[in-house]
């Protein structure tokens, strides 16, 4: 049986003038902790009329001896609204991203905890 979960990710919407943490509709395998756990993106992420699909994309930090990986879900398309939370001087991103963290053990996703959110900046301002 599939279960629903609501875990807590980064969204950086191009309607908001900062990045907030909120909770994303996530299908769970199993509600042991060895279960996967599905995102559903498309829950956060407007504009599906203009652009129906969502990328994603695996980025792993290294820090020290620490090593975080994230899963970031963004839609990037020509006609969607400029994000001034991922845009710079030299470059525009129209669309918005949501990043969500993967656990070392379970190589799935998992709520975002202490630092996440810092680290999250981190790597959507490379």
């Amino acid at each position: 049986k599939t279960t629903e979960l609501h875990l807590r990710c980064r969204l950086y919407s191009s309607s908001w003038s900062k990045p907030c943490q909120v909770t994303m509709l996530t299908w769970c395998s199993d509600r042991s902790r060895n279960g996967k756990h599905f995102p559903v993106p498309e829950s956060l992420l407007d504009c599906a009329s203009v652009q129906p699909y969502v990328h994603n994309c695996l980025v792993t930090l290294r820090e020290g001896r620490h090593v975080y990986q994230f899963s970031v879900f963004f839609k990037r398309h020509c006609c969607l609204r400029t994000n001034p939370l991922l845009s710079s001087s030299d470059h525009i991103f129209r669309g918005d991203a949501v990043v969500m963290r993967i656990g070392v053990s379970t190589g799935s996703i998992v709520n975002m905890r202490g630092r996440d959110n810092s680290l999250a900046d981190f790597i959507m301002h490379r």
